[in-house]
């Protein structure tokens, strides 16, 4: 009869899972017999964000994520900034190819400034006092967005 393992390290967290016919446990690594059931809600628990360990008394269970520290938040915060950013180049592009072809320009002077003052806001965001933990400025209201 076949038997599942969920193997674990030094800090009871669960690092894989093995069977008794198709991967044996590794000699040297420590591993607890569990069953289907409990193997599927290990997996459902992780695939919702869950850590996997065993408790006190080594019976596998799930835990809520650790709150991320401020360097992941600082991390998180600076790739929503830079998606914004990267949201409004064209608009840059745009204005810089219609001033050099002398056609006229589809942002206003007003347009402009208030786009380059957005984009160095954002530039600006990781020196605001309360970084991380601090809002995007809000996008001008002449910038498209959505899908």
């Amino acid at each position: 009869m076949r038997q599942k393992f969920a193997a674990y390290d030094a800090q009871r967290i669960i690092t894989g899972f093995y069977d008794s016919i198709d991967s044996p446990v590794p000699d040297g690594m420590q591993a607890v017999a569990i069953t289907d059931e409990q193997h599927a809600l290990l997996l459902a628990g992780q695939s919702d964000g869950k850590r996997m360990t065993l408790d006190d008394r080594g019976v596998p269970c799930l835990l809520d994520p650790l709150p991320r520290t401020r360097a992941q938040l600082a991390d998180a915060k600076r790739t929503t900034r830079d998606i914004a950013l990267h949201a409004t180049d064209w608009l840059v592009a745009r204005h810089q190819d219609e001033k050099l072809i002398g056609d006229g320009t589809t942002l206003t002077a007003d347009q402009l400034v208030a786009l380059l003052k957005y984009r160095q806001a954002l530039r600006d965001l990781s020196g605001a006092a309360g970084w991380p933990n601090i809002d995007l400025p809000a996008v001008p209201d002449f910038v498209p967005t959505g899908a």
